[in-house]
């Protein structure tokens, strides 16, 4: 993991630009796919109960396809992730006991390379699917993978099912030069970061922003801005961040927020670059992007 450092891997954000073509015309074809499994340079990562499976040197474990064949592999078996140049990436998870417990998915993810972190992203984000989607929610019976495990399709009744990604609006308010953070009361003391939350049916992600910054502050949105997206494989979600205007005005904690503040900048940056350092580094999610592209005058 430690090629990360020579790569640039602080440029962007973790589990963005992955390097895989998902080869959404190909893996309909289940020659393509059988192809790609018996490629002499395709590999296979593993996980197990959500996280990373370990080779003997402490590196996240890679294999041939056919190397998994004497693993106690769960449904649906090898997924087809796609291709990085002619090179096939499949996943798969291993039963819980099999094997000896993984490192925990964030902690991997957070010191892979970057490329690896988003193959991890895309593969737990695929199995965390399979592991919900057993059966039809249309007529209850059970599903049969089908373009590489991309997809499920019923046998009974025919319904498709993708893996499904949910949006989330996560923004840092702000308004002149102080922004609002907040605090979950399960989050470690003297943590505090940008809000969030998922969109609902009908709403623009504006409306999405406006309404979540009320209801966790109380405060009114006056306008809002796009800055980026994040893919977060906990399990599925895509983050929309976004810098909100906000009037001013004392916040009022309310929902599953325990506090919520006003920080100036200089508050902020002794924040983040103290004790805020120890959870993550800065390239691993959205919510630092933000708060840096507002100190920075963004």
């Amino acid at each position: 993991m430690s090629r990360s450092k020579k790569r640039g891997w602080l440029m962007h954000l973790t589990f963005t630009r992955s390097p895989l073509d998902h080869s959404g015309v190909q893996r309909t074809n289940p020659a393509f796919i059988e192809a790609c499994l018996s490629h002499p340079a395709a590999r296979a990562i593993l996980l197990t109960g959500g996280n990373v499976v370990l080779s003997p040197e402490g590196e996240p474990e890679i294999l041939h396809p056919a190397q998994t064949s004497t693993l106690a592999l769960e449904r649906p078996g090898l997924v087809f992730l796609g291709l990085e140049g002619e090179t096939p990436w499949f996943a798969a998870s291993v039963q819980p006991g099999s094997t000896p417990p993984g490192l925990d998915f964030r902690r991997a993810t957070m010191i892979a390379e970057p490329d690896l972190a988003a193959i991890l992203g895309r593969a737990r984000a695929i199995l965390s699917w399979h592991g919900r989607r057993h059966y039809c929610s249309n007529c209850g019976a059970e599903n049969a993978p089908a373009e590489g495990g991309t997809k499920l399709v019923c046998p009974s009744c025919g319904t498709e099912h993708f893996p499904r990604t949910d949006p989330s609006v996560i923004m840092l308010p702000y308004s002149g030069d102080r922004c609002v953070m907040g605090r979950q009361p399960a989050w470690p003391p003297g943590l505090f970061a940008t809000l969030a939350g998922f969109m609902e049916p009908g709403e623009t992600i504006e409306e999405a922003c406006a309404r979540e910054v009320a209801e966790e502050t109380g405060l009114k949105v006056l306008s809002s801005r796009y800055v980026a997206s994040q893919p977060w494989p906990f399990p599925s979600t895509l983050m929309i961040g976004l810098l909100a205007e906000i009037e001013p005005g004392e916040p009022v904690a309310a929902d599953d927020i325990e506090e919520a503040r006003w920080f100036t900048r200089a508050e902020v940056r002794e924040l983040y670059e103290g004790p805020m350092m120890r959870w993550g580094p800065p390239h691993y999610s959205i919510s630092r992007l933000l708060i840096e592209t507002w100190l920075n005058g963004g």
